[in-house]
């Protein structure tokens, strides 16, 4: 699902996408309504967007620091049965999507506010910036002659009606079935992005897989790819035992607006 901030001209497969009304500021989760922070419109060098990824403390209760080598992944590594449930696999595994002129990753190790995981351990959120030069559904379209930002998140809502009924996911020869669940209401304290997205990929029922809260952010040609994992099959009560990273969104968009 995707919600605009603003509105924006946007063109979509009726079926496909559910552009839901403009979104009104919100309050932070657990405090006072801080400003919305501004990332840049441009796109970033690499350089800029390394500078800009978060970084040791800056998300609080947690820990971040680079990606390890086992938690990156190339393309050739990830697939899925259904074709247009790709973007749902690699975007749960912290891998940035379409053809980003630049991209910066991270791992952010701690709890959300107020949930701690049943064995005690802390849960990891994979941090993906990725900055792109065009704009378009189709490559005609784009600036850079790559797909950009708008591309993405138009196959983000393509999957989330295709991939409902569950997929087959194939990660570096493993295979595992998957579902995207129909999703909940719109994650609160998202007032700082221009425009969001957000899907859950989790196993069948009664199958040990994790489940990745997974939320697409983006501020003009920039796109967050923030997806928290946790041990085990989805709660009955997604929003309070699994929250949205929305506090790790938060954290890098307001060092992102200081670019």
């Amino acid at each position: 699902m995707r919600r605009l901030r603003r509105p924006a001209r946007i063109t979509v497969v009726a079926a496909a996408l559910s552009v839901l009304a403009a979104c009104s500021g919100t309050e932070s989760d657990g405090g006072d309504p801080d400003p919305s922070p501004s990332a840049p419109a441009r796109t970033l060098t690499a350089g800029e967007i390394e500078t800009a990824a978060v970084d040791g403390s800056d998300v609080p209760d947690h820990q971040v620091g680079a990606r390890e080598a086992a938690d990156r992944y190339e393309d050739s590594e990830v697939s899925a049965s259904q074709p247009e449930c790709v973007v749902q696999a690699r975007v749960a595994l912290g891998m940035n999507v379409g053809d980003p002129a630049s991209t910066a990753q991270r791992t952010a190790m701690g709890n959300p506010p107020g949930v701690k995981s049943a064995a005690g351990d802390l849960v990891k959120t994979t941090v993906t910036l990725a900055s792109y030069k065009g704009k378009g559904k189709d490559k005609s379209e784009d600036k850079g002659g790559g797909e950009g930002e708008e591309k993405v998140l138009y196959d983000l809502g393509l999957a989330s009606t295709a991939c409902r009924s569950g997929f087959t996911s194939t990660v570096r020869g493993e295979q595992t079935p998957v579902q995207s669940p129909p999703q909940e209401d719109a994650p609160e304290g998202l007032d700082f992005a221009d425009e969001y997205t957000w899907f859950t990929l989790t196993g069948k029922p009664g199958d040990d897989v994790p489940t990745h809260r997974v939320l697409v952010v983006r501020s003009g040609h920039t796109l967050g790819f923030f997806s928290r994992t946790y041990p085990g099959p989805a709660a009955d009560t997604l929003s309070t035992a699994m929250p949205f990273p929305v506090d790790v969104a938060r954290a890098q968009w307001k060092k992102l607006a200081a670019e």
